[in-house]
């Protein structure tokens, strides 16, 4: 094999990009339950010694997501772990979810600011959706694959149908069983997958 066959062997395997579930699985699973907590507690089917003790649950979600997600990547096959492609997908996930928490956190302040702060806790749903919609979308974009694209129609769609549940139980049910279409079962399905490609 000659030296021009072989670096341009090696560059298309550089440039592979590798469609890793294990991070939109983790952030639908973690986040996902404590959205259905949310929702037991709002239709009064959950009572909390206090009010504040949900933002506990969403803290434990973070939590189990960056030990599970980030830190020890289960799920994650240890071949793809050293491929270039999968820093770089993953790299791409999660800074869109690390957006979405400090955009959900300003808005928040904002809303704060503005007397309305018992409201705060209904913006997280619509803003999540998107993010998996982008992400899909980046997905797609960064692989040539055109599967994401309907995850990532189908998230934006979904986004904007929560948002019009704002102020109700059911907008967290709603958006739990939207996370679970549009973030668990697809990244269930490519955790699955050896390698994820």
């Amino acid at each position: 094999m000659s030296t021009l066959t072989m670096t341009a062997s090696q560059e298309s395997e550089t440039d592979t990009v590798i469609i890793d579930g294990s991070m939109p699985f983790w952030a639908g699973l973690s986040f996902g339950a404590a959205s259905f907590v949310n929702y037991l507690v709002l239709s009064g089917a959950v009572h909390l010694a206090h009010p504040g003790m949900i933002g506990l649950v969403w803290m434990g979600a973070t939590g189990a997501f960056l030990l599970f997600g980030v830190i020890l990547k289960v799920g994650v096959d240890p071949l793809v772990k050293v491929h270039p492609g999968f820093r770089r997908y993953r790299a791409i996930w999660g800074s869109l979810i690390l957006g979405a928490l400090f955009l959900v956190g300003a808005i928040i302040a904002m809303l704060i600011q503005f007397g309305v702060g018992d409201k705060a806790s209904f913006i997280s749903s619509p803003i999540t959706l998107c993010i998996y919609g982008i992400g899909w979308r980046l997905a797609a974009v960064m692989s040539g694959r055109k599967w994401p694209n309907l995850l990532a129609i189908g998230a934006f769609l979904c986004a904007v149908y929560v948002a019009t549940l704002a102020g109700t139980a059911q907008q967290y049910l709603v958006h739990t069983l939207c996370v679970a279409v549009f973030a668990v079962l697809p990244g269930l399905t490519l955790m699955l997958r050896k390698p994820a490609l």
